[in-house]
């Protein structure tokens, strides 16, 4: 590690004696036991006791690769779009990357902008691997100085805003968002790399690790939420034995790095957009101004937002697609006003078979999916392949059903199969009223049939990812707990933001730990969304850091085995639940679950939890 990435190394909780631990262990969670008895998080039952309700490359070791986009800009006919080869089968290598946080200019559809990226791309370079490898990660942090000396020292209110750290999501690998990476220290503070500063990441991939599309974002308490809509994401593709059966290895490989951007005016440079708000400068959707402690202050164009922007786009590959306004109608505040823009095509010849890998990337966009006239073939969700593709049937005109739906975080990878019609197809985010924000039917992308055949087969099965399957059994499940997304509006807990995100009536506290677990354990949690939020309900995204688990249930309908999902993140309805279940493996150590939507993580509606070595929980 880097010096500079920690003010204070001796906050590090590494080599602790036991005695000072279990004691810390304690501490940690004593502060939180009460609030979790009320919000309803049952005892665990023995093994075996009366289940409750149920639901749902590197060319040898130490090789670097070269920073490769995800996808460059892309030509207006994006046909010929491969993902970059991954580091070739059978080697146990070591994957070295660099990734400079910095500013950058560009243009977007005609508008100046000042964004952060990784090695000054949008979205960041493609890192490729394999199970098996070691993943390290030098990241660098050239993000000019920030002034937070306003600071009033409450964690949830956003701060440090160019101070950073990275998580790679999905990736099943030792915590690491906490010093020093992989701890067990209840107490440990998470990672902090200021400007000028650096981290060494390596990550170590279990040689069962199941391969697809993975993705990394900054991670810093306070700042999450405006490094990731400023531009700071990329994917991960882990390679393996998916990418060798033989109809998948014969399709072009076509990524969709889906990103949003907010921006408003900039506060220094006449003409351009950005967003770097002041610290404690909030803006206010309802009025369209900003405040600052309460105080109306017209002198600054933009703040810290936890609903809509002054102008947003949306991205596909780095190239707009789609663009927000604020809407200054009082009356219509929660509706952006929408504008279509040009989108990319893709050319497809007749029977062609394209494997698609979607990245929702968004900071708070859910997205229902529809790619108009064709099946769709799902395969795999956030990185672990199903046992057979789901053939998703293709969707009737003025459909409200998506095919596949991602929440922010979510991936999907699939495969279609060009049908025998010439002609334009649309892949659509079709419109949803889930969330605070009216989120309108937007135009991805386009594929077009050609004149031309190409008979391609479609896979019957594909390989069983021994690290998830077989799916939990029933008796398996030793304890059942209740997380429960809520707030307050106007904000108690956080009247600088002045509103209240929480997880089971708590805002996040960095060195508390709620909850505890140890390996080997299997759990059911039962997500509920039933608080009132900004007015109204809204739904939220649940992320789990360290392990994937199974979608067992959606509102009340348990879900037959051929319909359960591994997923590191969920969507939960507006006043529904979701159930899912989780077994505790390989990796001890502090990590953390959240709301997806960056703004509310960032706010508040994210907390600790403890993973034991195996009997040290009884």
């Amino acid at each position: 590690m880097n010096e500079k990435a920690q003010d204070d190394p001796s906050r590090s909780g590494a080599q602790l004696p036991r005695r000072e631990w279990l004691k810390r262990v304690s501490v940690a969670a004593a502060g939180t036991a009460g609030v979790l008895s009320q919000a309803g998080c049952n005892p665990a039952p023995a093994a075996g006791g009366t289940a409750g309700p149920t639901a749902g490359t590197a060319a040898g070791p130490h090789a670097a690769h070269s920073a490769t986009p995800a996808l460059a800009r892309a030509p207006a006919t994006a046909s010929a779009v491969n993902v970059p080869v991954g580091p070739p089968p059978g080697t146990r290598g070591t994957d070295l990357y660099e990734l400079d946080c910095r500013l950058l200019e560009i243009q977007l559809a005609g508008t100046k902008v000042r964004l952060r990226s990784y090695n000054g791309m949008v979205p960041g370079p493609l890192l490729k691997t394999r199970p098996g490898h070691t993943l390290k990660v030098k990241l660098k942090n050239s993000l000019p100085p920030y002034d937070s000396s306003a600071w009033g020292g409450n964690h949830n209110v956003p701060h440090h805003l160019s101070s950073t750290n990275l998580h790679v999501h999905g990736l099943d690998v030792a915590p690491h968002l906490f010093v020093p990476v992989g701890t067990s220290d209840p107490l440990a503070r998470m990672i902090h790399v200021p400007p000028g500063g650096g981290f060494d990441y390596s990550f170590a991939l279990p040689d069962d690790h199941p391969p697809g599309l993975y993705w990394y974002h900054p991670h810093h308490h306070g700042s999450t939420a405006v490094q990731a809509v400023s531009g700071m994401a990329g994917g991960i593709v882990v390679y393996g034995d998916i990418d060798e059966v033989p109809e998948i290895k014969t399709a072009r490989d076509i990524p969709l790095v889906v990103q949003d951007i907010g921006l408003f005016p900039s506060d220094d440079t006449p003409g351009l957009w950005e967003y770097n708000p002041r610290q404690n400068a909030i803006w206010q959707t309802f009025g369209g101004k900003v405040t600052v402690l309460g105080k109306d202050a017209p002198q600054l164009k933009g703040g810290f937002t936890t609903g809509d922007y002054a102008l947003r786009f949306y991205l596909l590959n780095s190239e707009p697609f789609f663009k927000e306004t604020h809407n200054p109608d009082p009356n219509n505040a929660t509706a952006p006003v929408p504008v279509q823009l040009p989108v990319q095509r893709f050319q497809l010849a007749q029977g062609e078979v394209v494997r698609f890998r979607l990245l929702n990337a968004c900071s708070d966009n859910l997205m229902p999916i529809v790619v108009e006239g064709h099946v769709l073939q799902l395969i795999a969700m956030d990185g672990v392949n199903f046992p057979a593709p789901r053939a998703v049937a293709a969707p009737f005109p003025g459909t409200i059903t998506p095919q596949v739906l991602l929440a922010p975080a979510n991936r999907a990878e699939f495969l279609i199969q060009a049908v025998q019609r010439p002609g334009i197809y649309r892949i659509l985010q079709l419109a949803q009223a889930q969330q605070f924000l009216q989120s309108a039917a937007k135009v991805i992308a386009e594929i077009e049939v050609t004149a031309a055949s190409k008979p391609m087969s479609l896979p019957k099965t594909l390989p069983s990812q021994k690290r998830y399957y077989p799916l939990i059994q029933d008796s398996e499940v030793v304890a059942r707990r209740t997380i429960v997304f809520g707030g307050a509006f106007p904000g108690v807990a956080n009247p600088v933001v002045g509103i209240d995100f929480l997880l089971n009536n708590m805002q996040y506290q960095e060195q508390a730990v709620p909850i505890l677990t140890q390996l080997g354990a299997v759990e059911e949690w039962t997500l509920q969304v039933f608080g009132q939020h900004h007015g109204g309900t809204e739904g939220h995204p649940f992320h789990i850091h360290v392990n994937h688990f199974e979608v067992v249930a959606i509102g009340d309908t348990r879900l037959p085995p051929g319909q359960v999902t591994l997923q590191d993140t969920v969507w939960v309805p507006m006043k529904s639940q979701v159930v899912v279940r989780m077994r505790f493996k390989q990796f001890a150590g502090k990590a953390v679950f959240h709301c997806h939507i960056l703004p509310h993580e960032d706010t508040g509606m994210m907390q600790n939890f403890l993973i034991l070595p195996a009997g040290q929980l009884s």
